[in-house]
């Protein structure tokens, strides 16, 4: 005969035990509720509740009725009343002395397990656009997903284009020791507007494209000029031909936003002279200049893990803050020539107070836009530099990218 296995104690993926489920806005009474064998004997139960402040809150359990012949039901409310992340356990007095049940895999109940539970409580008044839940979005690399064939005007002469799209990237270093990846195949905004109903057949609602704007190298995350599109791309009509031909086919389209850094070789900074005498490499007067950290002007310099090549800025530079942010900024100029939001590259490494800005930015140029973060942990807690971020708190990120998912244990998942 085989033998039945525990009852499940609590489950916080289960309603039975808590309802409702995930984050809820402040102000939302949330129904806890746990059964215990009959023969613990247990004459008290409480719910502890951390809240965000780090103050403790003790609540008592009731009891509430049987669970079948040997189990029975102990149940509270407790109604978070502000934004912020709360941890809870459960603590009994039983027959056999006091016992702590907290989290186990799955988000069951053991005791003896060491994990509180979390209750990620967010602003009940922020909205989060709707268009992209239960869609497919699609991710392209611009350079290597399609070519219109389209003449390309005002390249620079230094770049290396492939003349056969199934030619191997050059990905070795050079006679220098050096990997430029600055060899292209020529991918173009055009080419990506020609597969839109190819797209649009594969159930596609949103198209997130690595970055587009002016940069010199292959994957662009070396911004050189948030103002242009790339050249080998196409221009900005282009790109407004691109976004209303998606959106005939309800299909949006989201940037890639890379603001902690820029290119060494962009107008911003200008290592490289290809942009004249300006920029903050080559003069001090530069209005460039307060964007970056100098520790020793003008070749020791902060820049993003150590690639000499992406300079950090300092995001709460007014200046730089106002550029991208600002009524005029790059934010509410590209979601105005059609895009339907921004993903953020390394959000861990955006202030705060940034986000926060670029968040109302976005939101006054289009109340429906996509405010999306690369947040490579467990975005509803994560700390970076010392600080507990409130990315889906409200205000912030509409979502995140979940890598953390890709990582999951099926057998723990499934449970």
């Amino acid at each position: 005969m085989q033998e039945s296995l525990p009852m499940t104690l609590f489950n916080s993926r289960n309603s039975i035990h808590r309802s409702p489920l995930g984050a809820v806005a402040d102000g939302t009474r949330v129904h806890f509720k746990i059964t215990l064998p009959r023969n613990m004997q247990c004459s008290a139960s409480y719910l502890l509740v951390q809240h965000p402040d780090n103050r403790i809150e003790c609540l008592d359990m009731f009891w509430c009725g049987m669970n079948g012949n040997d189990y029975e039901w102990w149940e509270c409310h407790f109604t978070p009343q502000k934004t912020g992340l709360y941890f809870y356990h459960f603590e009994l007095r039983t027959s056999r002395g006091r016992s702590v049940l907290k989290k186990d895999l799955g988000g069951e109940a053991r005791a003896g397990a060491r994990e509180d539970w979390q209750l990620t409580v967010y602003d009940g008044a922020y909205k989060t656009p709707d268009w992209l839940a239960g869609g497919i979005l699609y991710q392209i690399f611009p350079d290597r997903f399609a070519s219109s064939g389209k003449a390309k005007e005002n390249v620079p002469a230094d770049r290396t284009l492939h003349e056969n799209w199934l030619d191997q990237p050059d990905w070795k270093p050079n006679a220098q020791g050096i990997v430029t990846n600055s060899d292209f195949f020529g991918g173009d905004l055009k080419g990506i507007e020609e597969k839109l109903d190819y797209l649009a057949s594969l159930g596609v609602t949103c198209i997130y494209l690595n970055p587009i704007f002016e940069s010199h190298s292959n994957h662009r995350y070396d911004t050189a000029n948030y103002e242009k599109i790339d050249p080998l791309l196409g221009d900005e009509e282009d790109f407004r031909s691109l976004c209303a031909a998606a959106k005939e086919r309800n299909i949006h389209v989201l940037l890639d936003g890379v603001f902690s850094h820029t290119g060494s070789d962009s107008i911003y900074f200008n290592r490289e002279g290809r942009y004249g005498d300006s920029g903050a490499y080559r003069s001090q007067s530069s209005p460039y200049y307060p964007w970056y950290s100098f520790r020793s002007w003008p070749n020791d310099y902060e820049c993003w893990w150590n690639f000499i090549t992406l300079p950090n800025v300092r995001e709460e530079n007014p200046a730089y803050d106002n550029y991208i942010n600002g009524e005029d900024g790059i934010i509410r100029h590209w979601l105005e020539a059609g895009a339907s939001g921004w993903r953020l590259d390394v959000a861990d490494e955006l202030p705060d107070g940034f986000i926060d800005r670029l968040n109302r930015a976005a939101k006054a140029q289009d109340e429906n836009a996509m405010v999306l973060g690369e947040v490579w942990e467990d975005a509803s807690n994560k700390t970076a530099y010392g600080v507990r971020r409130r990315y889906l708190l409200g205000g912030q990120l509409d979502s995140v990218m979940n890598y953390p998912v890709s990582r999951c244990n099926p057998r723990v998942s499934a449970r």
